[in-house]
């Protein structure tokens, strides 16, 4: 079976999971973010809105706890590098926060959001130093 994203689904009660990897905008697009309502200073904002993103203890974990699961999302530190991914469900290992849609990822599917750290000014200072 396939859902409306001409995504297989996993209703047949197979424990199978798609990986599909997403852009930030397509990310951006697909997934709408519920904004912080607990805390006036949260992070990940659009624009000069308010923040979206949850922390991992307190009142605030505990409200994202509540969601439906597939509507969370987990940022976490890269492993080998100094990215940032943004992967569905929650997580624990290397956490810096969570996300809520409002849209729900597909049952069977995990997505993966690759968000590369920028480097410029570390660039601009090692070409700066080989120049010399």
């Amino acid at each position: 079976m396939k859902d409306k994203d001409n995504i297989p689904n996993n209703r047949e009660g197979g424990m199978t999971e798609i990986l599909i990897k997403l852009t930030e905008d397509e990310f951006d697009d697909r997934y709408p973010l519920r904004t912080n309502h607990l805390n006036a200073n949260a992070s990940w904002t659009y624009g000069d809105g308010p923040g979206c993103l949850f922390e991992t203890f307190g009142e605030e974990f505990a409200f994202v706890k509540q969601q439906d699961p597939r509507t969370v999302w987990t940022l976490v530190d890269g492993c080998e590098n100094d990215d940032q991914y943004l992967i569905s469900g929650l997580h624990f290992v290397n956490r810096i926060g969570y996300l809520v849609s409002t849209n729900p990822v597909a049952k069977g599917v995990a997505i993966e959001v690759h968000l590369p750290i920028s480097h410029d000014e570390d660039d601009e200072s090692a070409s700066t130093e080989q120049e010399e």
